[in-house]
């Protein structure tokens, strides 16, 4: 049978219902921890995840995966705005999550090697970059990277707000009066 979740015959609520039962499986710490979810994600693959920051070609992707032997590495373009750039990493840590192999330089023919330089050859065998991933694997970590940011959202909003002095709740009565067109008493 299919997996579910490989198949481009799936739709996309039972895409979601399948993808979401995978991250009931994880915890969602509050306040939410991007370091603790990605975490988990390494202790299931067995395998370090490592952050890498770095300018990216404006027309490719916005981040990506390279497995190593021992670790997983998740480049993502540090010139985008900090929130895209959380999600380009959720992103591409679902398909780590969802085990997605893309398409690795494993995959070129001894033909198609022997092209590369050696030393070139050793350093791709060796970094495997993967990229190249199915359209449904594309669907699945958009949707997970959608689903983790509901849930990253939630556990931000469960976080208590700082106690504010007198004054500065008065300013802010008075800024939300002025927006809604309103007069205080102050």
């Amino acid at each position: 049978m299919t997996d579910p979740l490989r198949s481009a015959d799936t739709d996309l609520a039972t895409l979601r219902r399948l993808i979401d039962e995978v991250l009931d499986g994880l915890d969602w710490p509050v306040p939410f921890d991007l370091d603790a979810l990605l975490g988990q994600i390494s202790a299931r693959r067995g395998k370090r995840i490592t952050l890498h920051p770095a300018p990216l070609p404006r027309d490719g992707a916005g981040g990506l995966v390279i497995e190593r032997e021992r670790d997983l590495v998740i480049v993502f373009d540090d010139r985008l705005p900090p929130l895209q750039q959380e999600h380009v990493i959720m992103h591409e840590a679902a398909h780590v999550l969802f085990e997605h192999r893309g398409t690795s330089l494993d995959d070129l023919t001894d033909e198609e090697m022997t092209e590369l330089e050696p030393e070139l050859a050793d350093t791709a065998r060796r970094f495997a970059k993967r990229d190249g991933y199915s359209g449904v694997e594309e669907k699945v970590a958009e949707i997970a990277a959608a689903l983790m940011w509901l849930r990253a959202g939630a556990a931000r909003s469960l976080v208590p707000v700082p106690n504010r002095s007198a004054a500065v709740a008065a300013a802010n009565a008075r800024f939300e009066a002025a927006l809604l067109n309103r007069r205080t008493d102050s």
